[in-house]
């Protein structure tokens, strides 16, 4: 009867021990996967400021183009303090080049979740006609980079033009003249 005894113990135990081994196995792993992930900050830009810090400026060098040839603009006395990218260490031409796929690559910024527009409204990421837009953003500066390899400024008009109409399209539907009605 001991030895019963004993033995029903120490299946008892071995169950416990599974059981524990079990259990530590799927803490272990649930601390691990959210260690791996961790959650995505929060934008520290509205979109309005994305816009006159980020893609203002640097349409405003593809724009530049439809006036003035890049390769006639004259280094900053100091090149590496120059604010204008077309005076800078990586001026003229490259300043193009670099404009554009700075706004290919920054179309992204513009799908980022929880950012706000300027009234405080959710940037309509889920609208579709708001990724067609964005995705047309991204075409037309890459259609201004392959221009400005080119050093064409029949092809810089055209791709001014184009580059125009994308942002013309975003603005007309959700940055009316009433900051209250913008992002709607």
């Amino acid at each position: 009867m001991q030895d019963e005894h004993h033995r029903q113990g120490r299946r008892a135990g071995m169950r416990i021990s599974r059981f524990t081994i079990a259990l530590a196995a799927v803490v272990c792993a649930g601390s691990l996967s959210a260690q791996s992930s961790p959650k995505a900050a929060a934008p520290a830009a509205n979109l309005n400021q994305l816009m006159r810090s980020l893609f203002f400026p640097h349409s405003n060098v593809i724009f530049f183009t439809q006036r003035y040839d890049p390769k006639d603009v004259k280094p900053a006395s100091e090149p590496s303090g120059s604010t204008d990218p077309l005076t800078g260490v990586f001026g003229g031409w490259e300043a193009v080049e670099n404009s554009a796929l700075t706004l290919a690559d920054s179309a992204d910024l513009l799908m980022t979740p929880g950012r706000k527009c300027s009234n405080g409204r959710d940037v309509p990421l889920a609208n579709a006609d708001w990724v067609q837009m964005v995705n047309g953003l991204r075409d037309a500066s890459m259609f201004a980079y392959k221009a400005a390899l080119t050093k064409d400024r029949d092809k810089m008009l055209q791709a001014s033009d184009v580059l125009a109409t994308s942002c013309s399209n975003c603005h007309n539907k959700y940055r009316p003249g009433n900051v209250a009605n913008r992002c709607k």
